[in-house]
């Protein structure tokens, strides 16, 4: 199992960081290149080529600005569970969004990720995979919760709740 390395200031990946860091210096050797060409007065298109690359290197630097991985820890949130000021919220955003909350006072915990076709949890009980699904209650209204297709759990409306703050829409 390979082990992504954060960086304690950023929260983001080490390839990450030198990735944009090759990037904004290869932005700043064009800018300085382009006042040279500018300063010569014929640029021959050479200018224009050079603006050209500038741009391509913006969109790269936007288009690694949306596939980071970045990681935000929040602690002392409100438990769901037994209301003490003791969970911490670990979120991952990147191409799979996911998030983590556990309280250190009762043990309540809640593990989701959103994926493409869904959103999936951990279930608490075996550790196998809850998905979302749809039941009648007994006045006939009908609510959405996470259901373990392992051990037949169903999540409750504070632990489904929670998994909706974690992972917004």
């Amino acid at each position: 199992m390979t082990q992504r390395q954060i960086s304690a200031t950023d929260k983001v990946s080490q390839g990450t960081l030198a990735a944009q860091k090759r990037l904004l210096s290869l932005l700043q050797r064009i800018d300085r290149s382009a006042q040279i060409v500018a300063s010569m007065g014929n640029s021959n298109g050479e200018l224009d080529r050079l603006y050209q690359r500038r741009k391509g290197i913006i969109e790269a630097l936007e288009r690694l600005d949306r596939l980071v991985t970045k990681v935000f820890v929040s602690r002392n949130l409100r438990c769901p569970q037994c209301r003490h000021q003791s969970v911490t919220v670990h979120l991952q955003r990147g191409q799979v969004i996911s998030g983590k909350a556990t309280c250190e006072h009762c043990g309540f915990r809640v593990e989701a990720a959103r994926l493409k076709n869904g959103i999936i949890a951990k279930c608490p009980r075996c550790g196998g995979v809850a998905t979302i699904a749809q039941g009648k209650r007994e006045d006939g209204s009908v609510f959405f919760a996470f259901a373990c297709n392992r051990c037949d759990w169903v999540s409750d409306d504070a632990w489904t709740m929670a998994v909706f703050t974690l992972l917004p829409h």
